[in-house]
């Protein structure tokens, strides 16, 4: 007699308090030796407690003036304020209509950069401050397609900053409604010309061209942008920046409105108004034969990025010596390789925060933790208690947890002298 086979039962899953966590073994089934090897696995990232944007800050110039300011009156993190700085810089040569030719091919400065901070970073208070200074002509924040293309024609060659950028990624990706602008902004790139019918008339931004700057809280974009969203052609045109919370306390009171601040900001930036501007400059050979020279060596040391995400954060270097060019009150039409150093150490710290984003997608539940308790350790300027995390880390419930997680998280350091920079790689 054939025999039937019974039916499969359900997987019968667990309430979320039953089941089981990395943690509920922890730390009874780990020995002290499992305990050191788990913790040397976690600490295979890069430590520095100077801030390594002072790389890029070149003295006597305009964003070291903004960086000084901010360092001293407020505590936003200061990739916030000098990415802001240079991206304005780079909308106000925009907005003239200079250009660059390198090696026959002509180039705009028009950089297209995401940063990702902590919630409460202040992150729209940097803009506020600079803009208030550099007086930026703005593009508008985008709402639908129709209207980027109307706001595209009138406020072409513009400054966009853009707050909660992960939010309106995701609906760009996500939504029907917004999915042409993701193709108005890949055509936006190209700065080939972009089109759009309506009942009424044709909408065209010829020779489209803007600066992008998205703000967005640095969970909320892992949350809403994929892995999958990430390896794309769309969102590798975009360069990445972390910015971390500052290691010091926080301020009770920011000065950055204060008269003494804004005087020696607007100072710094009449300074850059006043240098002599050329249409077009042109890279030098020894320009070029530095990025040539760079490109090998990074591409050497950050293997691990993808090869496309490299070649555009590489490219994007001789929109940033165009920058530096005038940053520096140099008045020659010609890109050098001093300019090709300051801006090959801006590429290398995109690639850096690169492949800092995209191993967020790969870390385990238990490094995520250890992350965010570092944090805090760094929010609150010593290591924190098991109290303290308990009360500080969502992730963690109750003491063994937390004193397990002491045992994983990095020492502290001493904090260096925030003004040791070495030399540009080419001067």
């Amino acid at each position: 007699m054939a025999r039937h086979p019974s039916p499969k039962k359900k997987a019968r899953r667990l309430p979320a308090s039953a089941q089981i966590s990395i943690f509920d073994q922890i730390p009874e089934n780990l020995t002290e030796a499992q305990q050191e090897t788990l913790q040397g696995f976690l600490n295979l990232r890069t430590t520095n407690t100077k801030w390594r944007g002072q790389d890029i800050v070149p003295p006597d110039t305009f964003l070291a003036t903004v960086i000084d300011r901010f360092h001293h009156g407020c505590d936003v993190p200061l990739e916030i304020p000098a990415f802001t700085a240079l991206h304005g810089l780079a909308a106000w040569l925009l907005d003239q209509n200079i250009q660059i030719s390198v090696a026959g091919s002509m180039v705009r400065p028009d950089l297209w950069t995401t940063v990702l901070a902590e919630s409460g970073a202040s992150k729209t208070y940097a803009t506020r401050v600079l803009q208030n200074i550099m007086a930026l002509r703005r593009f508008p924040e985008v709402t639908t397609a129709a209207q980027f293309v109307a706001d595209l024609r009138e406020h072409n060659h513009a400054a966009w900053f853009q707050d909660e950028w992960g939010q309106l990624i995701k609906r760009i990706n996500n939504q029907t409604y917004a999915d042409e602008i993701r193709d108005y902004l890949l055509r936006l790139y190209d700065n080939q010309s972009i089109s759009r019918r309506t009942k009424t008339q044709t909408l065209e931004g010829k020779d489209p061209a803007l600066v992008i700057l998205g703000t967005t809280v640095t969970d909320t974009f892992l949350q809403n942008v994929t892995l999958e969203s990430m390896l794309d052609g769309f969102m590798q045109r975009f360069q990445y920046v972390i910015a971390e919370r500052r290691p010091e306390p926080p301020m009770p009171l920011y000065t950055m409105d204060d008269a003494p601040t804004s005087r020696a900001l607007t100072e710094a930036w009449e300074r850059v108004r006043t240098t002599t501007l050329h249409p077009l400059y042109t890279a030098s050979p020894e320009a070029i034969e530095v990025y040539c020279t760079q490109f090998r060596r990074l591409f050497r040391d950050h293997a691990t990025v993808p090869s496309s995400f490299f070649r555009r954060i590489l490219w994007r270097s001789f929109k940033y010596a165009l920058v530096y060019h005038v940053l520096l009150h140099k008045e020659t039409p010609e890109i050098d390789a001093g300019d090709l150093g300051w801006a090959i150490r801006v590429a290398e710290l995109h690639l850096q925060d690169a492949r800092n984003l995209l191993d967020r997608y790969n870390m385990s539940d238990l490094e995520k933790v250890v992350c965010k308790a570092e944090a805090l350790a760094r929010r609150l300027g010593h290591a924190p208690s098991p109290r303290e995390l308990i009360a500080g880390v969502r992730d963690i419930k109750n003491a063994p947890m937390a004193r397990f997680v002491q045992d994983l998280m990095r020492p502290q350091e001493p904090q260096r002298d925030a003004h040791e920079s070495s030399r540009p790689m080419a001067a």
